[in-house]
């Protein structure tokens, strides 16, 4: 590999990882203020979290819709 190609591919992981941060951070914020609602007014959007800490869900969402970002 070339030292330009091992330039580009170290610049995509970073991107990635930012990514994947930024989106943890929006979902974590987003499940944790969904957690503060009275259950009979939660939405059921992402499934069933009961169970789950806001982290390991927080997590779960991220993985599951990141991979929209590069279609």
């Amino acid at each position: 590999m070339s030292m330009i190609n091992a330039q580009r591919h170290d610049e995509g992981k970073l991107e990635f990882s930012l990514l994947m941060w930024l989106a943890f951070a929006v979902f974590l914020v987003a499940i944790a203020a969904t957690r503060l609602m009275p259950r009979s007014m939660r939405p059921r959007v992402g499934g069933h979290d009961d169970g789950k800490s806001i982290f390991a869900a927080a997590k779960a969402a991220t993985y599951n819709s990141i991979p929209f970002a590069f279609m």
